[in-house]
């Protein structure tokens, strides 16, 4: 077709006023502004062409659940594991771009989070990402601050916020996102920040070491066209991080209780990140271009009004739970462990049933 400068240059002579061309007559004084049209769509064309030429880009994910502690946070923390690479891979991602890293072994998970696992599976994805690709790494757990270092909480030797940095920076993804839903997260956003990459962190500082809420949430979100604002049918990093935390402020005011975490989003690679990340803070502009999941027809998340229930019973079950080791101190000790023991078991089947129709429509689900 020739360069957009030559199309313009043949355009010239071939548009004179009152000549007619492909059976159209262009009356005099219309020669410029229809150069200038047919020119920007001869560019356009070039530019498809390019990027047709140019290298897909493709998607990885590693999703690294820690110890819970106790048997209460271990099932959530378990469950929002699953819940996540269940919708990452029902989104579409493959199983070879697609990890999910636990404190124990069960069906989907690709390895054990200790360090020597993590570490040899980032040297492995540094070997094959291309600068052209986007990588994302999801921590779901506790974590916890000691005034030097953020450290999350997994079977052995923990990693520190400056460890999963220089881990990171071996990745060669241009673009990279780093959602860090741990308690005291906000500790590690400094050291993890850089040009190119997201940072969500679930608290705005160390000090804030209750056990986060924030990761239900924003998985929920990833499930919800809810948080598809701007209607694209795509859910970008932005748009989870603002349903995360609107749901999060609604989950303490509902209990009344004081909010002990308040989420920070820094994607600029400067500064101390944002609560509202919009053009007055200046962030969110590259959060806003990372797609986390796809809606519509190239999504697959099951969604049937069976599953919108038990989703829902699940988020029920899940606050009440927490609501039940807040008022512990207030409680008989019998009592307590009762209803949390029901609400535990409740859970569980609540979630049994909901892995067995999402397994139903995924019958190549890695093996454990």
């Amino acid at each position: 077709m020739g360069s957009p400068k030559t199309v313009a240059n043949h355009l010239t002579v071939i548009l004179k006023p009152g000549r007619i061309l492909s059976g159209h007559f262009f009356p005099a004084g219309t020669r410029f502004a229809l150069c200038w049209v047919l020119l920007i769509q001869a560019a356009g064309l070039s530019a498809s062409v390019l990027r047709a030429q140019a290298p897909q880009e493709l998607a990885y994910a590693v999703v690294v659940t820690g110890l819970g502690g106790e048997p209460a946070y271990e099932k959530l923390i378990e469950g929002w594991g699953k819940d996540l690479y269940t919708v990452l891979k029902s989104n579409g991602l493959p199983e070879d771009r697609l990890f999910w890293l636990a404190a124990s072994r069960q069906k989907g998970v690709y390895a054990e989070s200790r360090r020597e696992q993590i570490v040899q599976l980032l040297e492995k994805l540094a070997a094959r990402i291309r600068p052209e690709d986007v990588f994302q790494l999801f921590l779901i757990g506790h974590g916890s601050y000691d005034e030097y270092d953020y450290r999350f909480s997994i079977p052995g030797p923990d990693l520190t916020a400056s460890q999963w940095n220089e881990l990171l920076g071996r990745i060669r993804a241009g673009k990279q996102v780093v959602i860090n839903m741990t308690s005291s997260s906000g500790a590690s956003l400094p050291v993890l920040q850089r040009k190119g990459r997201v940072v969500i962190a679930s608290t705005s500082a160390g000090r804030e070491r209750n056990f986060s809420v924030f990761a239900r949430y924003f998985i929920e979100a990833l499930q919800e066209s809810a948080a598809d604002a701007n209607k694209n049918e795509e859910i970008s990093a932005l748009e989870a991080f603002r349903y995360a935390t609107h749901e999060v402020s609604r989950y303490y005011e509902s209990y009344k209780r004081l909010a002990t975490e308040h989420a920070l989003l820094e994607d600029r690679g400067e500064g101390e990140g944002s609560r509202e990340a919009t053009p007055e803070t200046r962030q969110g502009l590259l959060a806003s271009s990372i797609a986390l999941v796809h809606l519509g027809g190239s999504r697959t998340v099951l969604d049937t009004p069976e599953v919108r229930e038990l989703r829902a019973r699940k988020r029920k079950l899940e606050e009440a739970i927490e609501e039940q080791k807040y008022r512990k101190a207030a409680l008989d000790t019998e009592e307590y462990f009762q209803e949390l023991e029901r609400l535990l078991l409740e859970l569980s089947t609540t979630q049994q049933r909901l892995d067995g129709l999402e397994n139903a429509e995924d019958p190549n689900e890695r093996k454990p």
